[in-house]
């Protein structure tokens, strides 16, 4: 009886052991170029990921940038002959960007950013970005918040922006911005 269950045994491990060497058999037939194919796909896959992540930390980094009044970073977002168009009219280029809102004609001055005094701050929401290689599109809302005479939050402006984006220099920047404003026109 022991003899049999014994047998009975290997008999079960041998059929397993066959199954196993059966399909691993078949997944080395596979053909090389689908097998790579699938590792390309995932490779891409992957990319599209990491770029969507480096978009939307871009877009992160404008809104603090902004807010921070760290001015000449934020026109370093900008591609080369990137452009920002809205409420203070088209400007192109890094140096045109940072000039537009360094001015003080613009109601903003290049004080040093006191996080124990903001005034005002951006919420940035709702991002869609579509990546299709070194280039990409962006839709996102904002709101502007200034502290009310209360000293709390209140909602003054909103809108989106519209964006075109491009890898340059292994970064991606905003080749093209537009800022609308939707409440209040």
């Amino acid at each position: 009886m022991v003899q049999s269950s014994t047998l009975k045994q290997s008999i079960n491990y041998a059929v397993v052991a066959l199954a196993a060497a059966g399909i691993t058999a078949a997944a080395f037939t596979w053909s090389a170029p689908a097998m790579a194919q699938g590792s390309r796909s995932l490779e891409a896959r992957v990319k599209a990921i990491e770029d969507e992540q480096q978009i939307h930390d871009l877009l992160i980094e404008y809104g603090h940038d902004l807010d921070t009044k760290d001015y000449v970073a934020y026109g370093k977002l900008f591609a080369r002959n990137g452009t920002w168009d809205g409420s203070l009219g088209l400007h192109k280029g890094p140096a045109d960007i940072t000039a537009m809102l360094a001015h003080p004609a613009n109601g903003r001055t290049p004080a040093p950013f006191d996080p124990k005094n903001v005034q005002s701050f951006h919420l940035m929401t709702n991002f869609k970005i579509q990546v299709d290689g070194d280039h990409a599109t962006a839709r996102s809302k904002w709101t502007f918040f200034t502290k009310s005479a209360d000293k709390k939050p209140s909602p003054n402006l909103s809108g989106h922006y519209d964006d075109t984006l491009i890898r340059e220099d292994g970064r991606w920047k905003f080749l093209s911005r537009v800022a609308q404003h939707d409440i209040p026109e």
